[in-house]
């Protein structure tokens, strides 16, 4: 095979490869809670919210039995999943976390767990 026709697959390939993680992050915000492909229970957690400590930007999860504690950044995306009241998904902010309403954390690394690259917010009142 010639370097030109060569270097054109591997171009192609690796542009075939990243379009489907592409294409998830820049959807994530439009889907709800447990449903994101790949990414929903395997690297997140759904729970509620357990506890907040809002000054050090801290998030307690709670799903059955296990608890995490995970920091919120300047970084983290904030999703409000409006699905249940079939209304679109908005933006959200740190003070939509509250006790008790359904949430998924996606941590920025998924092996230590300690700061959140998004979190969804289940909204079920107007």
């Amino acid at each position: 095979m010639r370097p030109i026709t060569l270097a054109v697959w591997v171009g192609v390939v690796v542009l075939c490869a990243a379009a489907p993680a592409h294409a998830q992050r820049s959807t994530e915000q439009f889907i709800p809670i447990g449903m994101s492909p790949g990414v929903s229970n395997k690297v997140t957690s759904i729970g509620l919210v357990d506890s907040l400590i809002m000054q050090q930007r801290m998030v307690a999860v709670r799903n059955q039995a296990v608890r995490r504690t995970v920091k919120i950044t300047d970084k983290t995306l904030i999703w409000l999943d409006r699905s249940k009241l079939k209304l679109p998904n908005l933006r959200g902010r740190l003070a939509d976390l509250q006790r008790g309403r359904r949430i998924e954390v996606k941590y920025a690394d998924a092996e230590t767990m300690l700061s959140a690259e998004w979190v969804k917010i289940e909204i079920t009142e107007p």
